[in-house]
């Protein structure tokens, strides 16, 4: 099996792909069960082991949502997009970041990166829609001018903002420590108490336990 079922979440059903080496990225696939809507969340890479998912999972992806514009995060967006006709939906804010994926990829791992072909933005903080379900925006800038995080009231795909135990780093172009921080603090008072949290790379966490270590990091 390509994909790992994280669990039942409410109207939701959360599975994972950790994409492979040099980022094991944590690529998401949400179904919302009463309409059989599927997004896929942050596809970084392995669009055949992505498309392979999708057909185990058994729906057609409706969206793809990035939290972000990183390579490790679109990697594979460009050949989904042409194989299941959707678009891709980022932050406005995260246009360069997109733009410059490209370049950053191959200072990483030598080799250039085809971004999202059918890109969608948005601004501030809108409620996207996945089936009949509203999914709250969390716009937490910091790891990238235009990163979000996915409030799906159960749980939220935190990107690249908040991990298990840690953050997102802040030296790539267009990051500021500064509003991460604040992104952290307001994100962990926006959040559902008995939510879970997935990253993009790494374990989940609850809440509980992100706001327990945030209160002694900080």
């Amino acid at each position: 099996m390509a994909h790992q079922h994280l669990g039942e979440f409410g109207d939701f059903s959360l599975f994972v792909l950790v994409t492979s080496p040099p980022w094991y990225e944590n690529c998401y696939f949400v179904t919302h069960r009463p309409s059989g809507a599927l997004a896929i969340v942050d596809p970084g890479g392995d669009a055949p082991r992505l498309i392979e998912a999708v057909a185990e999972i058994g729906l057609t992806p409706t969206v793809i949502l990035l939290t972000h514009g990183h390579p490790d995060h679109i990697g594979a967006a460009s050949e989904l997009e042409a194989e299941f006709n959707i678009s891709t939906r980022a932050h406005a804010e995260d246009i360069p970041v997109i733009a410059a994926a490209s370049d950053l990829n191959r200072a990483f791992t030598g080799q250039p990166q085809v971004g999202p072909g059918r890109l969608e933005t948005f601004t501030g903080e809108p409620i996207e829609r996945l089936g009949g379900a509203e999914v709250r925006v969390i716009h937490t800038p910091g790891h990238s001018p235009g990163g979000v995080c996915y409030d799906f009231g159960p749980f939220v795909l935190t990107g690249d903002t908040l991990f298990r135990g840690g953050v997102g780093r802040t030296d790539l172009p267009g990051g500021s420590e500064r509003l991460l921080w604040d992104s952290i603090d307001r994100l962990l008072g926006m959040v559902a108490d008995d939510a879970t949290l997935f990253s993009g790379h790494g374990p989940a966490w609850t809440v509980a336990e992100a706001r327990r270590w945030w209160a002694m990091a900080g």
